[in-house]
């Protein structure tokens, strides 16, 4: 909550002049100890929902998070989320939810996905990550990772596995995903205010230099 939160700053007037009726985007945000999201992306977009991703796109490097802390002290964090809209009776009304779990979703479930951290002077392995790239003028297609994740109610990391990948070719972006994911923090999920064991799903994408460049 609060005058600067995602929720509060989402114009319903300006979505509804855009002719706006109803949507829902995915979106993630990495999230500095200091509440402010340093990179952003929001997915899930159709014709009818541009006008909401623009809105999203622009309101997200303004909004402020509650920064996640770890140990007693705020650290960076990874934050999935999905933005809903929908005008009943000619009303309009915005839900953030803190997770991308369709089930959960249909529920409006009061639950919030485990949250990856960064940790500064914490040791991160990826000695064993297999480069996904050839060099760096590849014609390698970008590609979406799409991963299974458990963890329990202390934040332990249980059991990862790739669900599928995108393109199907692209077998090492998953494997690569999983090696990287593997050595990362998490805050765990909560329910209802508690920590519960949980079984989500986060994408990874990978976007090889040389597609940046055309």
């Amino acid at each position: 909550s609060g005058p600067n939160s995602l929720v509060n700053l989402i114009s319903t007037k300006h979505l509804m002049e855009r002719g706006v009726k109803h949507g829902a985007l995915f979106f993630y945000a990495s999230v500095h100890p200091n509440g402010f999201p340093a990179y952003s992306k929001v997915w899930g977009v159709t014709k009818e929902t541009e006008p909401l991703r623009d809105e999203l796109r622009q309101k997200l490097s303004q909004a402020r998070f509650i920064p996640a802390v770890y140990q007693h002290r705020p650290v960076y964090a990874g934050f999935y989320g999905t933005l809903a809209f929908s005008v009943v009776d000619g009303k309009p009304h915005v839900r953030i939810f803190a997770n991308q779990e369709l089930p959960e979703l249909q529920k409006e479930s009061d639950f919030i996905s485990p949250q990856a951290l960064y940790i500064p002077g914490h040791i991160y392995d990826y000695t064993k990550v297999k480069e996904p790239f050839g060099s760096w003028m590849t014609e390698d297609k970008p590609g979406v990772a799409d991963i299974s994740l458990t963890t329990d109610a202390a934040g332990n990391l249980k059991d990862i596995h790739l669900i599928n990948v995108t393109p199907p070719e692209s077998k090492r972006y998953g494997d690569a995903a999983i090696e990287i994911m593997r050595q990362w923090v998490f805050l765990p999920a909560y329910r209802n205010g508690k920590p519960v064991d949980s079984t989500t799903h986060e994408k990874f994408y990978f976007v090889p230099a040389f597609y940046r460049l055309q």
